[in-house]
């Protein structure tokens, strides 16, 4: 099981850290902290005074002092309003914290994840490629949440023992070992015991609960698995049904949620093992006070209340010790949730550097007007050997020369097409491309982001970029001028739409965004003949400049001036091809 070293887990906790300084928000960050550093420091003073109170409490009962013992009532209740507002004012550090922590942290991760090219090229990551929406949003809450509880409790407990350790060395000092005539002390007595007790139960906490921590992140990711299976035949269930392929999906989904189940029974095991250890440490502390500080009290030197005052700094230190004890479960799921993230955030930050040891399309921008190709090899998925390359070593395309991409396979179409955007570095030779302002790219499903269809068409621009006599024109070009009325209304578009409407709606884009070069990916495959004749009518009739590249057989060679036939092959042969 996964075992991360305790340098590896400051390291990426120091990471996380130096991007918080570097944050905008980094003051209100700050802020929290601090606050519930004076609020525990301040309450670690008044259960010094409580503990202290309960002392007197005790002695006034054992002297039977009716007015001291009233008096100490009085006390009580003030020490207690004055932890109470201490009690709310953490509550309210906490939570507040871990609201603007996992705000940082989840725009943090956006940041990383959708800068440009990133989303796309994180698919080919391997593990950490997979499902990273978990990440962002189950991993990034669960992480902070446990951060802000750990964090605090862990000050909390380290103020508690630096408050009381010094009252429990003053109080051993009346813990007096009689022998025969002899009489001795021992510097220390009860501190010593209490440490003994706490490591004695951090060790067992730790060597059981280890596992715990690659236990966890497996789970993590099975758990995404499952979670984006789920999703999968939610968001295809027509296709599914159309099938009846219910039964098929019912055991994968069985089979995936049976890794879950086993993870789950593995963790509990482990937990139950664990709960051994931080039930039986924390029962038998309940004693082990009174017993160490018991031939003080018998002997004659601590009086009832002096015992009662040993005993809860007892407490508190051993507390303060065992929180490590107490909390190796969480801790577990901390660093396992942490590993989680700092791996995404990692790989994000390092993805441009991705199968280095292949070589790479160098890609430049090309003098206006044109596109420029020079001794390209894109290598094909899965393979640094096998690759799609022009018959031609060198092609430059100027504007309106409309381009067909023909190729052996769908599969080498599309990864040049992605090497055109720019998505697919992996190959050789050179790419000269138009300015990025200038293109508009369009795969065979189109994108339409939830919300306003409005948004939906304008979309990557804002939609506040054109006018509804914009989105109207456009419509009305491509035919779906029965849409024009429902510019405000919010919908998931891809599921709404059919995939001609959306093939439709996608090709109206051009129309808002006049770009002057278009790159299709079949995307005009679900579109009936007749309807692409009238689409690239009125294409060449407003945009008559502007250049189409296109890799699908979905439209009629008479429209190209220029086709490029790609080769499918091994890199060596279009070397040598090349060569001769």
């Amino acid at each position: 099981m996964l075992d991360v070293p305790a340098s590896s887990v400051l390291q990426q906790l120091w990471i996380l850290i130096k991007a918080m300084r570097a944050s905008p928000r980094r003051a209100a960050l700050l802020f929290l902290p601090m606050g519930s550093v004076v609020v525990i420091a301040t309450n670690a003073v008044f259960q010094i005074r409580l503990n202290n109170w309960q002392g007197a409490l005790y002695d006034a009962l054992q002297n039977h002092d009716l007015g001291a013992f009233g008096h100490q009532l009085l006390v009580f209740l003030s020490l207690i309003g004055v932890l109470l507002l201490l009690v709310v004012a953490q509550a309210w550090l906490t939570e507040v914290g871990k609201v603007r922590l996992r705000g940082w942290l989840t725009r943090d991760l956006l940041e990383e994840w959708l800068k440009p090219k990133r989303a796309y090229l994180l698919a080919f990551a391997g593990e950490t490629g997979v499902n990273p929406d978990q990440r962002i949003h189950e991993d990034a809450r669960h992480l902070t949440e446990l951060s802000v509880d750990l964090g605090n409790g862990l000050l909390q407990a380290s103020l508690m023992l630096l408050s009381f350790i010094g009252v429990l060395w003053i109080l051993s000092q009346q813990v007096v070992f009689d022998f025969g005539n002899g009489a001795f002390t021992i510097p220390g007595y009860m501190v010593w015991c209490a440490i003994a007790y706490a490591s004695i139960g951090s060790w067992l906490a730790w060597r059981i609960g280890r596992p715990l921590i690659g236990l966890n992140a497996e789970r993590y990711a099975r758990e995404a698995d499952f979670r984006a299976s789920l999703i999968k035949v939610a968001e295809r269930s027509e296709a599914v049904v159309l099938y009846q392929g219910e039964n098929e999906e019912r055991v994968h989904l069985d089979q995936t949620f049976h890794k879950v189940q086993s993870l789950a029974r593995q963790l509990a095991n482990g937990i139950v093992s664990l709960t051994w250890v931080t039930s039986g440490h924390g029962w038998l502390a309940m004693a082990a006070p009174f017993l160490i500080a018991a031939p003080g009290y018998f002997g004659g030197q601590l009086s009832l209340g002096s015992l009662m005052v040993a005993v809860g700094a007892f407490n508190q230190v051993q507390y303060a010790l065992r929180w490590f004890v107490d909390n190796f479960s969480k801790i577990a799921d901390w660093r396992a949730t942490l590993l989680r993230i700092m791996a995404l955030r990692d790989e994000l930050q390092q993805i441009e550097r991705l199968h280095s040891e292949q070589h790479r399309i160098d890609f430049y921008e090309a003098p206006a007007g044109s596109l420029i190709l020079e001794s390209v090899e894109a290598y094909l998925p899965g393979s640094s050997v096998e690759c799609a390359a022009p018959e031609e070593s060198r092609i430059e395309l100027k504007a309106s020369e409309h381009v067909l991409i023909e190729g052996d396979s769908a599969a080498s179409k599309t990864t040049f097409f992605m090497s055109l955007a720019g998505l697919w570095p992996w190959g050789d030779g050179r790419i000269g491309l138009p300015p990025r302002a200038d293109m508009l790219f369009l795969p065979e499903r189109p994108y339409f982001p939830r919300g306003p269809l409005r948004t939906a068409l304008a979309y990557p621009a804002d939609a506040s970029d054109y006018t509804d006599a914009h989105y109207a024109d456009a419509l009305r070009t491509v035919g779906l001028d029965h849409l024009a009325e429902d510019l405000e209304l919010a919908h998931d578009w891809d599921r709404r739409l059919s995939l001609e409407e959306q093939q439709i709606l996608g090709f109206g884009r051009i129309f808002l965004h006049t770009p002057r070069w278009v790159f299709l990916n079949d995307s005009l495959g679900a579109v009936p003949e007749k309807k692409r004749a009238a689409l690239l009518a009125a294409f060449v009739a407003k945009l008559g400049e502007c250049t189409i590249v296109s890799t699908g057989g979905d439209i009629g060679h008479h429209f190209f001036r220029r086709t490029i036939h790609l080769r499918h092959a091994r890199r060596s042969q279009l070397k040598a091809a090349a060569a001769i």
